[in-house]
C-alpha cells in the first residue's frame, strides 16, 4: 500500500497499540474480507475486535485492515479471546474491558492497524505486542 492511495481526514484514534485514521474512501485495491480480530495477545489471551454495523477490507500488500462503520456504529473491545463467539461481530455491544476502555467508532471509513515502534540499536521496525 502506498500511502499517496489513501486519502487521510486528519482525525485518529487508539486503543492501547491498535491505531485508527478516518480516510475519505476505500482504495479499489483493498477487497471485502470476513469480520476478524484486529490483534491477539501472544501473552494475556486478550483481543482488540470489532463488533457492530462495519464491513471488512484486506489488501495483499498491507499489514492493515480498512474499516467501513455503517449508521449502527462500531465498538471496538479489548476482551478476553473466549467473548469472541459467532454473534459477537454482528452486534454493537461493549463487552468486559480487559485492559483498555472500549472505543466506539461511528459512520465512516477508518484504517486500522497495529502500532509499529523501532527496535533499539537497529533500523527495523516491528508491530506492539501485549
Amino acid at each position: 500500500m502506498r500511502k499517496t492511495d489513501i486519502s487521510y481526514t486528519g482525525k485518529n484514534w487508539h486503543q492501547g497499540d491498535v491505531q485508527g485514521f478516518k480516510i475519505t474512501d476505500i482504495p479499489e485495491c483493498w477487497q471485502k474480507t470476513t469480520k476478524t480480530f484486529f490483534a491477539k495477545s501472544e501473552k494475556s489471551g486478550h483481543a482488540h475486535a470489532l463488533c457492530g454495523d462495519y464491513e471488512l477490507f484486506t489488501e495483499p500488500n498491507s499489514d492493515g485492515f480498512i474499516v467501513k462503520v455503517g449508521t449502527d456504529g462500531a465498538t471496538l473491545n479489548h476482551t478476553e479471546y473466549h467473548n469472541l463467539t459467532s454473534e459477537y461481530w454482528n452486534k454493537n455491544q461493549i463487552l468486559p474491558v480487559a485492559d483498555h476502555k472500549p472505543t466506539v467508532l461511528t459512520e465512516g471509513i477508518y484504517l486500522v492497524g497495529i502500532q509499529k515502534r523501532k527496535k533499539q540499536f537497529s533500523k527495523a521496525w516491528e508491530k506492539v505486542q501485549d
